[in-house]
Protein backbone atom coordinates (compact mmCIF):
# COMPACT_ATOMS: atom_id res chain seq x y z
CA UNK A 1 0.00 0.00 0.00
CA UNK A 2 2.43 2.29 0.93
CA UNK A 3 5.00 1.96 -2.36
CA UNK A 4 1.79 2.30 -4.52
CA UNK A 5 0.95 5.94 -2.46
CA UNK A 6 4.31 7.17 -3.11
CA UNK A 7 4.68 6.06 -6.93
CA UNK A 8 1.27 7.67 -7.18
CA UNK A 9 1.94 10.87 -5.30
CA UNK A 10 5.55 10.79 -7.77
CA UNK A 11 3.18 10.33 -10.88
CA UNK A 12 1.27 13.25 -9.85
CA UNK A 13 3.77 15.69 -9.15
CA UNK A 14 5.53 14.59 -12.52
CA UNK A 15 2.39 14.72 -14.45
CA UNK A 16 0.80 18.03 -13.39
CA UNK A 17 -2.64 16.26 -12.05
CA UNK A 18 -4.64 18.13 -9.77
CA UNK A 19 -4.80 17.60 -5.96
CA UNK A 20 -7.48 16.88 -3.53
CA UNK A 21 -6.77 18.82 -0.29
CA UNK A 22 -8.37 16.23 1.59
CA UNK A 23 -6.31 14.03 0.56
CA UNK A 24 -2.76 15.11 -1.24
CA UNK A 25 -0.07 17.69 0.36
CA UNK A 26 0.31 20.81 -0.33
CA UNK A 27 3.98 22.27 -1.33
CA UNK A 28 5.85 24.84 -2.51
CA UNK A 29 9.48 25.14 -3.72
CA UNK A 30 11.29 28.69 -3.88
CA UNK A 31 14.56 29.80 -5.54
CA UNK A 32 16.08 31.60 -2.36
CA UNK A 33 17.73 33.88 -3.14
CA UNK A 34 15.58 36.25 -6.05
CA UNK A 35 12.26 34.22 -4.17
CA UNK A 36 11.72 32.74 -7.82
CA UNK A 37 8.31 30.30 -7.53
CA UNK A 38 9.35 27.32 -8.82
CA UNK A 39 6.59 24.52 -8.14
CA UNK A 40 3.35 24.63 -5.98
CA UNK A 41 -0.11 22.95 -5.43
CA UNK A 42 -2.69 24.53 -2.78
CA UNK A 43 -0.13 27.01 -1.31
CA UNK A 44 -2.61 29.10 -0.05
CA UNK A 45 -4.82 26.36 1.16
CA UNK A 46 -4.90 27.02 5.32
CA UNK A 47 -3.50 24.50 6.91
CA UNK A 48 -2.34 23.58 10.65
CA UNK A 49 1.33 24.43 10.61
CA UNK A 50 2.36 21.75 13.78
CA UNK A 51 6.08 22.31 15.00
CA UNK A 52 7.12 24.33 11.79
CA UNK A 53 5.51 26.93 13.95
CA UNK A 54 8.84 26.76 16.00
CA UNK A 55 10.60 28.47 12.95
CA UNK A 56 9.12 31.90 14.13
CA UNK A 57 10.21 31.42 17.50
CA UNK A 58 13.85 30.92 16.00
CA UNK A 59 12.92 33.97 14.39
CA UNK A 60 12.22 36.10 17.10
CA UNK A 61 15.20 34.56 19.27
CA UNK A 62 17.63 35.87 16.55
CA UNK A 63 16.37 39.13 16.62
CA UNK A 64 16.67 39.39 20.14
CA UNK A 65 20.61 38.06 19.79
CA UNK A 66 21.48 40.18 17.02
CA UNK A 67 19.75 43.69 18.98
CA UNK A 68 21.34 42.45 22.14
CA UNK A 69 19.19 41.82 24.40
CA UNK A 70 19.86 38.23 24.40
CA UNK A 71 23.64 36.40 24.18
CA UNK A 72 23.95 32.85 23.47
CA UNK A 73 25.22 32.47 26.72
CA UNK A 74 22.08 34.10 28.36
CA UNK A 75 20.22 31.58 30.76
CA UNK A 76 16.60 29.92 29.49
CA UNK A 77 14.75 29.33 32.59
CA UNK A 78 12.10 26.02 32.50
CA UNK A 79 9.04 27.78 34.07
CA UNK A 80 6.22 25.49 35.28
CA UNK A 81 4.42 26.33 32.16
CA UNK A 82 7.42 25.05 29.62
CA UNK A 83 7.03 22.11 31.93
CA UNK A 84 3.53 21.45 31.77
CA UNK A 85 3.77 21.01 27.67
CA UNK A 86 3.24 18.22 26.14
CA UNK A 87 5.71 15.67 24.10
CA UNK A 88 7.65 16.10 21.99
CA UNK A 89 9.80 17.53 25.05
CA UNK A 90 13.05 17.22 27.25
CA UNK A 91 11.35 16.66 30.09
CA UNK A 92 13.46 19.02 32.44
CA UNK A 93 11.86 20.04 35.87
CA UNK A 94 10.54 23.39 36.51
CA UNK A 95 13.56 25.72 37.13
CA UNK A 96 16.29 24.24 35.81
CA UNK A 97 18.47 26.51 33.34
CA UNK A 98 20.13 26.09 30.20
CA UNK A 99 21.66 28.80 27.97
CA UNK A 100 20.15 30.30 24.52
CA UNK A 101 22.52 28.22 22.42
CA UNK A 102 21.51 25.00 24.16
CA UNK A 103 17.50 25.80 24.03
CA UNK A 104 17.54 26.51 20.35
CA UNK A 105 19.89 23.81 19.31
CA UNK A 106 16.96 21.54 21.26
CA UNK A 107 14.46 23.44 20.13
CA UNK A 108 15.33 22.97 16.47
CA UNK A 109 16.88 19.59 16.16
CA UNK A 110 14.55 17.52 18.71
CA UNK A 111 11.91 19.80 18.35
CA UNK A 112 11.03 20.00 22.19
CA UNK A 113 8.09 21.58 23.08
CA UNK A 114 8.64 22.64 26.51
CA UNK A 115 12.00 24.20 25.67
CA UNK A 116 10.47 26.28 23.17
CA UNK A 117 7.82 27.52 25.25
CA UNK A 118 11.09 28.47 27.63
CA UNK A 119 12.61 30.12 25.04
CA UNK A 120 9.68 32.25 24.19
CA UNK A 121 9.04 33.06 27.67
CA UNK A 122 12.57 34.60 27.62
CA UNK A 123 12.47 36.77 24.14
CA UNK A 124 8.92 37.78 25.01
CA UNK A 125 8.89 37.81 28.63
CA UNK A 126 5.35 35.94 28.64
CA UNK A 127 3.97 33.81 26.54
CA UNK A 128 1.04 35.90 25.32
CA UNK A 129 3.46 39.05 24.77
CA UNK A 130 5.56 36.56 22.37
CA UNK A 131 2.56 35.34 20.34
CA UNK A 132 1.67 38.83 19.72
CA UNK A 133 4.95 39.57 18.69
CA UNK A 134 4.76 36.52 16.62
CA UNK A 135 1.92 37.94 14.88
CA UNK A 136 3.30 40.92 14.28
CA UNK A 137 6.28 39.96 12.70
CA UNK A 138 4.31 37.71 10.78
CA UNK A 139 2.22 40.66 8.98
CA UNK A 140 5.46 42.16 8.97
CA UNK A 141 7.70 39.88 5.98
CA UNK A 142 4.22 39.09 4.46
CA UNK A 143 2.77 36.06 5.64
CA UNK A 144 -0.72 36.97 5.02
CA UNK A 145 -2.91 34.19 5.73
CA UNK A 146 -1.56 33.14 9.16
CA UNK A 147 -2.01 32.87 12.41
CA UNK A 148 0.04 31.99 15.25
CA UNK A 149 -1.71 31.24 19.22
CA UNK A 150 1.23 29.49 20.24
CA UNK A 151 5.25 29.39 20.28
CA UNK A 152 6.19 25.63 19.71
CA UNK A 153 3.02 24.11 17.01
CA UNK A 154 1.01 22.06 19.99
CA UNK A 155 -2.59 21.91 18.08
CA UNK A 156 -5.10 24.57 18.02
CA UNK A 157 -7.35 25.21 16.03
CA UNK A 158 -6.32 29.05 16.20
CA UNK A 159 -3.20 28.15 14.81
CA UNK A 160 -3.21 28.03 11.05
CA UNK A 161 -0.37 29.05 7.58
CA UNK A 162 -0.08 28.18 4.19
CA UNK A 163 2.90 26.14 3.06
CA UNK A 164 3.55 29.80 1.02
CA UNK A 165 3.53 31.88 4.06
CA UNK A 166 5.57 29.16 5.58
CA UNK A 167 8.05 29.71 2.70
CA UNK A 168 7.88 33.65 3.16
CA UNK A 169 9.52 32.90 6.81
CA UNK A 170 11.63 30.34 5.81
CA UNK A 171 13.01 32.78 3.43
CA UNK A 172 13.16 35.53 5.84
CA UNK A 173 15.51 33.27 8.06
CA UNK A 174 17.46 32.63 5.70
CA UNK A 175 18.57 35.66 4.03
CA UNK A 176 18.60 37.76 7.16
CA UNK A 177 20.43 35.56 9.36
CA UNK A 178 23.28 33.57 7.76
CA UNK A 179 24.85 33.81 10.89
CA UNK A 180 22.38 30.99 12.51
CA UNK A 181 21.76 28.95 10.47
CA UNK A 182 24.04 26.29 11.16
CA UNK A 183 21.38 25.22 13.87
CA UNK A 184 18.62 23.95 11.71
CA UNK A 185 21.53 21.39 9.99
CA UNK A 186 22.45 19.81 13.00
CA UNK A 187 20.96 15.72 12.37
CA UNK A 188 21.10 14.79 16.00
CA UNK A 189 22.07 15.98 19.68
CA UNK A 190 23.69 14.23 22.54
CA UNK A 191 21.94 14.68 26.30
CA UNK A 192 24.53 12.68 28.16
CA UNK A 193 24.84 8.96 26.80
CA UNK A 194 21.39 9.78 25.05
CA UNK A 195 21.13 10.91 21.00
CA UNK A 196 18.24 12.61 20.06
CA UNK A 197 18.19 12.65 16.10
CA UNK A 198 16.55 15.07 14.11
CA UNK A 199 13.13 14.38 12.39
CA UNK A 200 14.32 15.72 9.38
CA UNK A 201 15.42 12.90 7.38
CA UNK A 202 16.55 14.72 4.33
CA UNK A 203 20.04 15.94 6.31
CA UNK A 204 21.59 12.77 6.02
CA UNK A 205 20.16 10.91 2.72
CA UNK A 206 19.85 13.82 0.60
CA UNK A 207 23.68 15.81 -0.79
CA UNK A 208 23.21 19.38 -0.22
CA UNK A 209 20.06 19.39 2.47
CA UNK A 210 20.94 22.17 5.25
CA UNK A 211 17.79 22.71 7.21
CA UNK A 212 15.02 23.74 8.21
CA UNK A 213 12.18 22.14 10.76
CA UNK A 214 9.59 19.07 10.69
CA UNK A 215 6.31 19.34 12.08
CA UNK A 216 3.55 16.52 13.20
CA UNK A 217 0.02 16.40 14.81
CA UNK A 218 -2.85 14.38 13.71
CA UNK A 219 -4.27 17.15 12.83
CA UNK A 220 -1.66 18.84 10.43
CA UNK A 221 -0.25 15.61 8.75
CA UNK A 222 3.66 15.41 8.66
CA UNK A 223 5.18 19.22 7.12
CA UNK A 224 8.69 20.29 6.63
CA UNK A 225 10.05 23.20 5.82
CA UNK A 226 13.66 21.43 3.81
CA UNK A 227 16.36 24.04 2.54
CA UNK A 228 19.06 22.49 -0.09
CA UNK A 229 22.28 24.03 -1.68
CA UNK A 230 23.56 22.97 -4.71
CA UNK A 231 26.12 24.53 -6.90
CA UNK A 232 25.70 27.58 -5.26
CA UNK A 233 21.86 27.35 -5.16
CA UNK A 234 19.65 26.51 -2.38
CA UNK A 235 15.89 25.73 -2.70
CA UNK A 236 13.69 25.77 -0.36
CA UNK A 237 10.32 23.53 0.17
CA UNK A 238 7.74 23.39 2.25
CA UNK A 239 5.38 19.87 2.41
CA UNK A 240 2.32 20.33 4.51
CA UNK A 241 -0.09 17.31 5.46
CA UNK A 242 1.90 14.09 4.35
CA UNK A 243 0.23 10.62 5.62
CA UNK A 244 3.84 9.61 6.85
CA UNK A 245 7.13 10.24 7.63
CA UNK A 246 8.36 8.51 4.22
CA UNK A 247 5.83 10.29 2.24
CA UNK A 248 7.25 13.36 3.36
CA UNK A 249 10.85 12.48 2.98
CA UNK A 250 10.49 11.14 -0.75
CA UNK A 251 8.09 13.65 -1.55
CA UNK A 252 10.29 16.83 -0.61
CA UNK A 253 13.41 15.01 -2.16
CA UNK A 254 11.22 14.45 -5.27
CA UNK A 255 10.45 18.60 -5.60
CA UNK A 256 13.63 19.64 -4.81
CA UNK A 257 15.19 17.31 -7.48
CA UNK A 258 13.12 18.75 -10.18
CA UNK A 259 13.37 22.35 -8.80
CA UNK A 260 17.02 22.20 -9.26
CA UNK A 261 15.73 21.40 -13.01
CA UNK A 262 13.56 24.51 -13.10
CA UNK A 263 14.72 27.85 -14.52
CA UNK A 264 14.28 30.50 -12.41
CA UNK A 265 14.11 33.45 -14.37
CA UNK A 266 12.35 36.93 -14.42
CA UNK A 267 9.44 35.42 -15.79
CA UNK A 268 8.61 33.04 -13.08
CA UNK A 269 6.03 34.74 -10.37
CA UNK A 270 8.03 35.88 -6.84
CA UNK A 271 6.97 34.46 -3.89
CA UNK A 272 5.96 38.37 -2.42
CA UNK A 273 3.52 38.71 -4.83
CA UNK A 274 2.08 35.43 -5.26
CA UNK A 275 -1.03 34.44 -3.67
CA UNK A 276 -1.39 37.62 -1.80
CA UNK A 277 -4.15 37.89 0.32
CA UNK A 278 -6.27 35.71 3.05
CA UNK A 279 -6.92 32.63 1.44
CA UNK A 280 -10.14 30.77 1.35
CA UNK A 281 -11.30 27.80 3.51
CA UNK A 282 -10.59 26.41 6.60
CA UNK A 283 -7.66 24.21 7.59
CA UNK A 284 -7.35 21.02 6.26
CA UNK A 285 -7.57 18.21 9.26
CA UNK A 286 -5.74 15.06 8.72
CA UNK A 287 -6.71 13.46 11.59
CA UNK A 288 -8.68 10.62 9.98
CA UNK A 289 -5.77 9.96 7.10
CA UNK A 290 -2.91 10.00 10.08
CA UNK A 291 -4.60 8.66 13.00
CA UNK A 292 -7.91 7.17 12.30
CA UNK A 293 -8.67 3.67 13.34
CA UNK A 294 -9.13 2.73 9.69
CA UNK A 295 -5.93 3.59 8.23
CA UNK A 296 -4.50 0.46 6.68
CA UNK A 297 -1.26 -1.26 8.40
CA UNK A 298 1.35 -1.07 5.59
CA UNK A 299 3.71 -3.67 4.32
CA UNK A 300 7.00 -3.25 5.14
CA UNK A 301 9.55 -1.85 1.99
CA UNK A 302 11.82 -4.55 0.36
CA UNK A 303 15.74 -3.01 0.36
CA UNK A 304 14.56 -3.32 -3.64
CA UNK A 305 11.76 -1.04 -3.49
CA UNK A 306 13.62 1.45 -1.40
CA UNK A 307 16.33 1.85 -3.83
CA UNK A 308 13.95 2.45 -6.72
CA UNK A 309 12.23 5.09 -4.88
CA UNK A 310 15.08 7.10 -3.82
CA UNK A 311 17.00 6.42 -7.36
CA UNK A 312 14.04 8.21 -8.59
CA UNK A 313 13.63 10.97 -5.83
CA UNK A 314 17.40 11.47 -5.21
CA UNK A 315 17.72 10.26 -1.96
CA UNK A 316 20.79 8.26 -1.19
CA UNK A 317 21.83 5.70 1.80
CA UNK A 318 22.59 7.49 4.63
CA UNK A 319 25.60 9.59 5.08
CA UNK A 320 27.73 10.59 8.32
CA UNK A 321 26.80 14.27 8.22
CA UNK A 322 28.93 15.04 11.85
CA UNK A 323 29.03 14.09 15.30
CA UNK A 324 25.81 14.35 17.47
CA UNK A 325 26.45 17.96 18.76
CA UNK A 326 26.65 17.77 22.92
CA UNK A 327 24.10 20.15 25.13
CA UNK A 328 23.85 20.56 28.14
CA UNK A 329 22.17 22.61 31.17
CA UNK A 330 23.17 25.14 33.55
CA UNK A 331 23.44 28.92 33.19
CA UNK A 332 27.29 28.56 34.53
CA UNK A 333 28.18 27.37 31.16
CA UNK A 334 28.94 29.83 29.07
CA UNK A 335 28.02 29.43 25.47
CA UNK A 336 30.09 29.81 22.11
CA UNK A 337 30.16 32.94 21.12
CA UNK A 338 28.56 32.40 17.64
CA UNK A 339 27.51 29.50 15.49
CA UNK A 340 29.99 27.45 14.56
CA UNK A 341 32.27 29.00 16.92
CA UNK A 342 34.82 27.84 19.63
CA UNK A 343 32.72 25.89 21.93
CA UNK A 344 33.05 26.34 25.51
CA UNK A 345 36.00 24.42 27.81
CA UNK A 346 35.47 21.38 27.90
CA UNK A 347 32.42 21.25 25.28
CA UNK A 348 33.52 19.01 22.33
CA UNK A 349 33.55 20.37 18.64
CA UNK A 350 31.20 19.03 16.07
CA UNK A 351 33.44 16.80 13.92
CA UNK A 352 32.70 17.04 10.12
CA UNK A 353 33.35 13.91 8.61
CA UNK A 354 33.07 12.95 4.52
CA UNK A 355 30.29 11.91 2.82
CA UNK A 356 29.82 8.50 2.97
CA UNK A 357 27.23 5.90 2.80
CA UNK A 358 26.87 4.20 6.22
CA UNK A 359 25.28 0.76 4.51
CA UNK A 360 22.01 1.70 5.18
CA UNK A 361 19.31 1.02 2.58
CA UNK A 362 16.43 2.72 4.63
CA UNK A 363 15.54 6.14 6.02
CA UNK A 364 16.21 6.15 10.06
CA UNK A 365 13.43 5.87 11.98
CA UNK A 366 12.57 9.29 13.55
CA UNK A 367 10.86 8.14 17.06
CA UNK A 368 13.39 4.88 17.99
CA UNK A 369 15.46 5.91 21.26
CA UNK A 370 19.01 5.23 19.23
CA UNK A 371 21.93 3.47 21.20
CA UNK A 372 25.52 4.49 21.32
CA UNK A 373 25.82 2.40 18.68
CA UNK A 374 23.31 2.66 16.01
CA UNK A 375 21.72 -0.41 13.79
CA UNK A 376 20.85 -0.21 10.64
CA UNK A 377 17.86 2.63 10.28
CA UNK A 378 14.05 1.55 9.61
CA UNK A 379 11.27 2.94 8.15
CA UNK A 380 9.04 2.00 10.72
CA UNK A 381 7.64 5.17 12.54
CA UNK A 382 6.95 8.66 11.54
CA UNK A 383 7.23 11.84 13.32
Amino acid sequence: MRRYLALLVAAMIFAGAPATAATEPAYIVIDAENGAVLLHSQADQPWYPASVTKLMTAYLAFQALRSGRLKLSSPVRISQAAANEPSRKMGFKAGTVLNVDNALKIMLVWSANDIAWAVAETVGGSKTRFVEAMNAEARRVGMASTRFANPNGWHDDQQFSTARDLAVLARAIWLEFPEYREYFGIPAIRSGKKILRSANQLLEHFPGANGMKTGYTCPSGLNLAASVERNGRTLIAVVLGAQSSLQRTELTASLLSRGFRTWAGPTRPRLASFAVGPSRGSPVNMREQVCGKQVPVEDEDTAEAVAARASASGLVPRFVLMDPVAIYTGRADPGPGEVGGPPPAGMPMPTLRPRVPVGATALPDETAALPEVEPPPSLANPN
